[in-house]
């Protein structure tokens, strides 16, 4: 019995290790390699996904065959991000008690206000084409011509020079109908010897004239009733005008007789400061005058007695209207200019009657 149970034995061993010696290891591939990420976020975060999900430990096998390399776009996209609002601390007080735990202070996030621009009514322009004159005032054998415009209380804005030389204080006033000047009124040189002062001395271009009132002169309340045309607008109050749009009215030398108001639309370039005085020779080099010495600025921090426009100026156009149509106001009367020269663009000067040596002669 003893020799058949070892026999058996011996059998089954022979058995079993030839059927393992058949068996063939295969080795691992890499790439088939299971790899587990363990997964933080609660349940409601997971991604959706077919994998199968341990829900004891949230881990996620992922087989790496299925992980590709992600490509970078080939451009770039330029994202310009908001400014970051204001942030300003505010310490909430909280009141002490025996069991009180002081609180940290909070912060309260504040938008800075957004810039509104002024609701400007669309421009009266039909206001500033009456208010507009052609201003002569007798001369020795002939007349000075300019231009100006009224303003608010029987009062016309010109440029110091145009009446300066007059023989007489009274200049004849011509407003116009139909940009035509056609009504012929008088009007008086305000302080003529201080006007001729300021200009000579300080290089102030501004002058006032006077018209009567309609109640002594039947013949303007015959026409007008009873208020002489003027310009509804006030004197431009803000000096950051730079780049402002303009309107600029006169009555120039290119029409026949001047017998037309004209207006240019023009632009705010820069500002100019008097540093004195000097003795300039007239265009056609027949006689010398006083002008100022002017120093150019773009300092937007003040008003300055002079600014400069691009745009043509032609003689007649002294003393006319230069007038903000960006803000809607007053700037002043017009002095000169150039044209065409330097690179072929043409720059128009003319007073600032916001500027307080102008305001100090307007209201003393």
């Amino acid at each position: 019995m003893r020799y058949i149970i070892i026999f058996f034995a011996i059998i089954s061993a022979i058995f079993f290790f030839g059927k393992n010696s058949n068996k063939k290891e295969v080795p691992k591939n890499d790439a088939d390699e299971e790899i587990v990420f363990t997964v933080q976020t609660p349940p409601s975060e997971l991604p959706q996904t077919d994998a199968a999900i341990d829900e004891k430990t949230r881990e996620i096998p992922i087989s790496t065959k299925s992980m590709q390399p992600i490509s970078k776009p080939t451009t770039e996209e330029k994202i310009v991000l908001p400014p970051p609002p204001r942030i300003i601390p505010e310490v909430v007080p909280v009141p002490k008690t025996e069991n009180s735990v002081t609180q940290p202070a909070t912060t309260s996030v504040i938008e800075e206000p957004k810039k509104i621009e002024p609701d400007i009514p669309p421009l009266n322009e039909a206001a500033l084409l009456k208010s507009v004159v052609k201003i002569e005032c007798p001369a020795d054998g002939g007349k000075y011509i300019g231009s100006g415009f009224a303003v608010k209380g029987d009062v016309i804005i010109t440029a110091a020079h145009v009446v300066a030389d007059s023989a007489s204080e009274i200049c004849t006033i011509i407003f116009p109908d139909k940009r035509r000047p056609i009504h012929y009124l008088k009007g008086t040189i305000v302080d003529l010897e201080s006007t001729k002062k300021r200009l000579n001395e300080d290089g102030i271009d501004f002058a006032l004239l006077k018209l009567p009132s309609l109640d002594s002169y039947p013949d303007a309340k015959a026409i007008y009733g009873e208020s002489y045309p003027y310009i509804p607008y006030p004197s431009c109050s803000d000096p950051k005008m730079l780049d402002d749009k303009l309107l600029h009215f006169g009555y120039p030398s290119n029409f026949v007789d001047q017998n037309y108001l004209s207006e240019l639309n023009g632009e705010s370039i820069a500002f100019a400061d008097i540093n004195g005085i000097k003795d300039q020779l007239s265009q056609d080099q027949t006689f010398t005058f006083k002008s100022p010495i002017l120093e150019f600025s773009y300092d937007e921090f003040k008003h300055h007695p002079y600014m400069v426009s691009r745009v043509a100026s032609f003689y007649g156009d002294s003393g006319g209207l230069a007038f903000n149509a960006t803000k809607q106001c007053i700037l002043g009367p017009h002095r000169g200019g150039t044209i065409g020269r330097g690179a072929g663009e043409n720059f128009s000067i003319f007073m600032n009657i916001g500027w307080e040596g102008i305001q100090k002669i307007i209201s003393p």
